[in-house]
């Protein structure tokens, strides 16, 4: 398998991700700007295939036929986005962050929304798509944001913004409309989403400290996949 074709992939991803913005971008000023929403987040979803796929690339994760199911799993991609958040954050959250924060990255200590976005990524979904019908000996406690978006969340969200759902007698399910600060603050966070590929593919992230602690925590996660199991498509 050629890696070539990962890299052609990704950016394949990257730019029908930007795609999707620009037609968002037409279609803002409805209101509420529903389409415009559902839009944002597909581009979303597809930044985080490109990542995925800039990871295999690299050769920091294998491919195999759980990373192709991830590329194709919404929730998937969405718990890739939290990762991908960490490493572009908005100007806001950059402000935030005191010396505990910078004291934890240099002992090698991802943000716990990030680790647990990770640790779901590749325990509960590939996880359990390896090995049927395990279970934890002690469940851990994962972040209830992020145990929202594995969940679904985003996901209904996004789908609520296309689809009337209807329920099991009939009558129309309620649905959750988007805000146009909303629809910005996910069209912003889509932006940064797409610069952290563009640096990836583009060779600009290997001095960024950021992005080797979440680079060793993929190789550490997906070790036992990488030690040549033949788990191929």
């Amino acid at each position: 398998m050629k890696k070539s074709h990962f890299h052609h992939a990704a950016n394949a991803c990257l730019e029908n991700g930007k795609r999707l913005l620009n037609d968002a971008e037409m279609l803002e000023y409805e209101d509420p700007p529903a389409t415009a929403f559902a839009l944002v987040i597909i581009a979303q979803e597809e930044f985080a295939k490109s990542f995925l796929l800039t990871l295999v690339h690299k050769d920091i994760i294998q491919w195999n036929k759980f990373i192709l199911r991830a590329a194709h799993d919404h929730k998937c991609k969405q718990l890739l986005v939290m990762v991908m958040d960490f490493l572009n954050p908005s100007w806001d959250d950059f402000m935030t962050r005191d010396d505990a924060w910078y004291s934890d990255r240099v002992n090698g200590l991802l943000p716990s929304l990030v680790a647990d976005a990770l640790n779901i990524f590749r325990h509960e979904k590939i996880g359990r798509w390896e090995i049927k019908n395990w279970f934890w000996e002690d469940p851990p406690v994962y972040e209830p944001k992020v145990k929202k978006v594995a969940n679904g969340f985003i996901d209904k969200w996004k789908q609520d913004q296309l689809y009337i759902g209807i329920g099991k007698d009939g009558t129309i399910e309620p649905r959750r409309l988007v805000t146009n600060t909303q629809f910005e603050e996910e069209k912003e966070r889509a932006n940064r989403l797409s610069s952290v590929v563009k640096a990836m593919l583009e060779e600009e992230c290997k001095e960024r400290f950021d992005y080797k602690l979440v680079f060793d925590a993929f190789q550490a996660l997906f070790k036992r996949i990488n030690s040549g199991i033949d788990i191929t498509p």
